[in-house]
């Protein structure tokens, strides 16, 4: 593996800098290879080469060759992946829901509190529903199976019942006059013949898969159990527990739980056309895949994190609303465009915020926008507005980079205002406000539990405004 310079991947985990590497495997025998879950391909030759391109990637990455398993990590000059571990720690402590989940390059989500409550709380009662009609009512399927029949036709398996008679002569003919077969002046008639049957089965795919992905549910809700939650969401899993626990007590459940996982097997059968089948394959593709805890040992660590954006937006988002004291309006993070909500402000959390509160110039015009601010701070008793942008880069100075700076100028347009708000992972503790000709941006680093985020978000209240374009809205 190579940049600047070259690494050897020996079986242990390293870790290089995030950017474009090139991949260069020697002595393997087929040259498609899988990373991070994906199945690429080497260039031709005895030095196989595959380009990559991690320039905004924190976390490990796995290559399979020839059967054998390599890590090595990418790690940024941010918060790395300490930090990460961090901000994730640290949203486990303050929210009950997690709804952002594609993080990572094969498409699973890690195995956080937040992500697995999120997935229960939107799809448990769904998923149990269509569990228990499957159940206790299973379609079935029908299939040729080879039977020892004591009588003959067009069904009867001429190979097979050959190996058959000869395995045993003397158990297998009888000596019948007339007999099929002469043998010394004497007549012989097999006794029995392998013939082909068809017959029904409720032994399928899709049946075995509503097993599978019962139990599944069962493991991930003692995982979650053994996690701190707060006192409705521990009601609600240990219900939903008890109701797995009822359900594995079908004959159907009973008879399929040890069978081989069907989970990850091809759509067959009525998961097509059943409304009740085709949910649970549906489920089983959004719930297998979960693979990673924030507090599980680096070498289990099976994430393949592409991009720390979505964690660095959502820890940010919590630092605030806590700072300034508001409480999450949803136990799932994310789902309600109103994220928190306290005496004096609001908070809302990426989305397009009403048009009640703060409005574009371009809202009622042919080509209206769908601006989606990481954050919008809104002051209940003035109307005033703060838009804040949580972005995890910086620049070569340490401080909030260019692009950052260029992208929330769209916003001061977009919205008239005069001033924005970055919050990025730089390394100072100290906000800065870069300000002229009646405009700023304020500039926060937001780190860790010490940075200074309290009496930084002075800077931000004290430039609250009044968004101009409100009142066209209600025109």
């Amino acid at each position: 593996m190579a940049r600047n310079s070259e690494t050897e991947l020996d079986g242990q985990s390293v870790v290089v800098g995030p950017g474009p590497i090139v991949l260069s495997v020697t002595g393997h025998t087929s040259r498609r290879i899988r990373v991070d879950g994906v199945d690429r391909r080497l260039s031709a030759g005895m030095t196989g080469l595959l380009a990559l391109d991690y320039t905004r990637s924190t976390g490990f990455h796995r290559i399979e060759v020839d059967g054998r398993a390599y890590w090595f990590a990418t790690e940024d000059q941010k918060l790395r992946l300490d930090g990460m571990t961090r901000m994730l720690s640290h949203l486990q402590n303050l929210g009950t829901g997690w709804t952002g989940q594609a993080l990572f390059s094969d498409g699973s989500g890690y195995l956080d509190p937040h992500v697995v409550y999120g997935w229960f709380d939107a799809n448990a009662d769904e998923a149990f529903a269509a569990i228990e009609t499957v159940l206790t009512a299973p379609r079935t399927e029908e299939v040729s199976v080879r039977v020892l029949s004591r009588r003959g036709g067009s069904s009867v398996l001429t190979i097979p019942t050959m190996r058959f008679l000869r395995s045993n002569p003397k158990r297998n003919f009888v000596e019948q006059e007339g007999g099929l077969l002469n043998e010394a002046g004497k007549f012989y008639n097999p006794t029995r013949v392998v013939a082909r049957r068809r017959q029904r089965t409720v032994d399928t795919v899709s049946n075995r898969r509503a097993v599978h992905l019962l139990d599944l549910i069962g493991q991930l809700l003692s995982d979650l159990m053994r996690s701190q939650l707060p006192a409705v969401p521990r009601a609600r899993c240990r219900l939903w527990r008890e109701r797995v626990g009822r359900l594995l007590t079908q004959p159907l459940a009973v008879k399929f739980r040890m069978r081989p996982s069907a989970l990850a097997l091809p759509r067959s059968g009525p998961e097509f056309t059943d409304q009740s089948y085709c949910k649970v394959f549906d489920l089983t593709r959004t719930a297998r895949d979960f693979g990673w805890t924030a507090s599980a040992d680096p070498a289990r660590r099976y994430s393949y994190i592409e991009s720390a954006d979505r964690i660095y937006q959502a820890y940010a988002a919590h630092r605030v609303a806590s700072a300034l004291g508001l409480e999450q309006t949803s136990s799932v993070f994310g789902s309600a465009p109103l994220a928190f909500t306290g005496a004096e402000f609001d908070l809302y959390y990426d989305t397009a915020p009403p048009a009640t509160v703060i409005a574009s110039w371009r809202s009622k015009t042919m080509a209206p926008d769908a601006s989606k601010p990481d954050l919008l701070l809104h002051e209940k008793s003035t109307g005033r507005v703060a838009v804040l942008d949580a972005k995890y880069r910086i620049g070569s100075d340490g401080n909030a980079s260019e692009d950052s700076r260029k992208e929330v100028a769209a916003y001061q347009s977009l919205y008239g205002l005069s001033s924005v708000v970055i919050l990025y992972p730089g390394a100072e503790k100290n906000a800065r406000v870069i300000t002229d000709h009646g405009k700023s941006v304020v500039e926060i680093p937001v780190v860790g539990p010490d940075d200074g985020l309290d009496q930084a978000l002075v800077y931000v209240l004290e430039r609250l405004q009044t968004p101009p374009y409100v009142r066209d809205q209600s025109k």
